[in-house]
């Protein structure tokens, strides 16, 4: 799950902290579900004291995700809402609204009514491109539909949920209790759409993978006619009630989509030394782009173009490149697993280095010496890659690597002095 977070957050680029129209629902849903805990993604000032910047309307519960800049969910930022508690366990957000990606950059603003946006928005992406949008009462897909109705499509009574399909009013509801934790709801041309999230403790006896794999999130998509109109049942969890009530089962699992190729990890890091083989890992993805480039740096920080260690593997080639001492070129290739070197003022790429390819795991041993009087000190380690279709990941903060200084270059010793292949064990600590 770790792993499959770090992918995600590598492609995402809308704001995963409020919920958009029904395209973005649906995108939403899936990544919150299935990455409930967003890592941090870059380094970022922190909100003081998350001070309150809205006021809910009365009989609404303020929210803020903030948490002095570290939001419970999305990493990085966060929001403030207003949120309308419902009998069953149901809340929508009702009022108020607005996000962040850092203290210092809003990324969206409106106010929400009954479970969806209404009114005027300030929508931004994370490029700080902006755009105003107005959202009616109702869709015009709403308002070409008999039987659509101004309020929430589910409601509590007596111990039951009740489900008005023949409205279906596109709404996003939480779920506060039990195994569904988050509904979208809205209407398509043939149906009304029930998109839902469920907690890591289901599995469904029907569900030959959910068996195989154990208990796991899962996020489901069903499809019911309008004209099922007004439905009581038990829990939101239609793909268990519908069968209950000799309904046809219009729920199905959501297949997870196609992966594109992600950094993995790098080991060790930490630690310090003059030498030492660095084990990186990427994965090739399964959406049919492959991996072009697959790098490790060593620097300052992520915006570093200046003394920096920069190593990289070709798979297409198999080939081992190094940053020249002139910005934006590469020395090299050599061959992978060869006695050949290369090497520049900050460091050596031994001709040792590796790689190996199993199933879509790519694993690369870098095998470096660092010049301990030119780079001495502490740098950052990130990871990047470039696919094959030329898009370049945001390089990954992978923690740090010590260089031992040492005062002078001897005559004797000119760098670099030994391009033999390190080893873990000796020449690091």
């Amino acid at each position: 799950m770790l792993r499959w977070c770090s992918r995600i957050i590598q492609q995402a680029l809308f704001d995963p902290a409020r919920s958009g129209r029904y395209a973005l629902l649906q995108m939403a849903v899936k990544r919150f579900l299935l990455c409930s805990t967003f890592l941090s993604v870059a380094a970022c000032c922190c909100f003081a004291q998350s001070t309150q910047t809205i006021d809910c309307p009365a009989g609404r519960v303020h929210r803020d995700t903030r948490q002095d800049g570290k939001d419970a969910n999305q990493g990085v930022g966060g929001a403030e809402y207003c949120v309308f508690d419902l009998p069953g366990s149901l809340e929508v957000r009702d009022g108020p609204y607005r996000s962040w990606f850092n203290p210092d950059f809003e990324g969206a603003a409106g106010t929400y009514r009954l479970g969806r946006e209404f009114g005027k928005w300030k929508e931004c992406n994370r490029f700080g491109s902006c755009q105003q949008k107005d959202y009616p009462e109702l869709d015009l897909d709403e308002m070409q539909r008999n039987g659509v109705k101004p309020e929430i499509p589910i409601t509590y009574v007596r111990g039951k949920y009740v489900f008005d399909f023949a409205s279906c009013r596109q709404t996003d509801i939480a779920h506060t209790e039990g195994n569904v934790t988050w509904i979208v709801i809205g209407s398509q041309r043939d149906g009304c759409s029930y998109n839902y999230a469920t907690k890591d403790d289901v599995v469904y006896q029907d569900d030959a993978q959910a068996l195989q794999m154990g208990k796991q999130k899962q996020v489901f998509v069903c499809k019911i006619p309008f004209d099922a109109g007004m439905r009581t049942f038990d829990s939101p969890d239609l793909m268990k009630e519908l069968p209950k009530e000799g309904l046809p089962q219009y729920c199905g699992k959501e297949a997870p989509p196609p992966s594109p190729p992600y950094f993995d990890d790098v080991t060790p890091t930490g630690k310090a030394g003059v030498a030492n083989v660095f084990v990186a890992t990427y994965d090739t993805g399964d959406n049919g782009v492959g991996i072009a480039q697959a790098r490790l740096h060593f620097q300052q920080s992520a915006a570093s173009r200046s003394e920096r260690c920069v190593v990289r593997y070709d798979p297409g080639s198999k080939g081992l490149y190094l940053n020249s001492d002139e910005p934006g070129k590469y020395l090299g290739p050599i061959a992978a697993g060869g006695n050949d070197s290369l090497s520049n003022k900050e460091c050596v790429l031994a001709g040792c280095s590796n790689a190996q390819l199993s199933g879509t795991t790519l694993t690369v041993q870098f095998a470096i010496r660092f010049n301990p009087v030119q780079f001495s000190g502490t740098h950052g380690m990130y990871l990047e890659l470039v696919d094959t279709q030329k898009h370049a990941t945001p390089a990954g903060d992978f923690g740090e690597w010590a260089v031992p200084a040492e005062e002078t270059e001897s005559a004797d010793r000119p760098w670099p002095s030994d391009r033999s292949c390190p080893t873990t064990s000796a020449d690091s600590q």
